[in-house]
């Protein structure tokens, strides 16, 4: 939805910036490292972690995207629009990918702030978490 992402840019909340590369480079290395760590920490039976670390994949994958369309955001709901409108309503990304990234987004709020999570969030949030990283990484390069 438009109106979300223009509204996010008129509170300052997105901002537009030049392309930087090394920046684009360093969100996605981030992303395969939380993901490297959420799929330990599901081995490991730590699934708080887990789920934050799977949360933390998805959003930088997302930040290394929207980084490379010229965008930075200053807030987790801005960047969800920001995709949404330039990768989502455009057909650039499957609705399924935000579908994915507010789920993680949800189940790590719970897991953070209310201590509520269980193994089968955990399991999700990381499986989902390697196909929003995988598919950035795919079309970022």
């Amino acid at each position: 939805m438009k109106y979300r992402f223009e509204q996010c840019l008129q509170r300052g909340k997105i901002v537009r910036i030049p392309v930087d590369h090394e920046l684009v480079a360093k969100e996605l290395r981030e992303a395969e490292q939380d993901l490297a760590a959420a799929e330990h920490s599901l081995i490991e039976d730590n699934t708080k972690w887990a789920i934050i670390q799977g949360y933390y994949a998805q959003f930088h994958a997302l930040r290394a995207l929207v980084f490379s369309g010229g965008y930075r955001e200053k807030s987790h709901s801005c960047l969800r629009y920001a995709v949404e409108a330039l990768y989502v309503d455009e057909g650039l990304l499957p609705a399924s990918i935000l579908e994915d990234f507010n789920f993680a987004m949800r189940t790590r709020e719970g897991a953070d702030y209310g201590c509520v999570y269980s193994a089968t969030d955990a399991r999700d949030v990381v499986a989902s978490a390697g196909v929003v990283v995988g598919r950035i990484r795919a079309m970022l390069e």
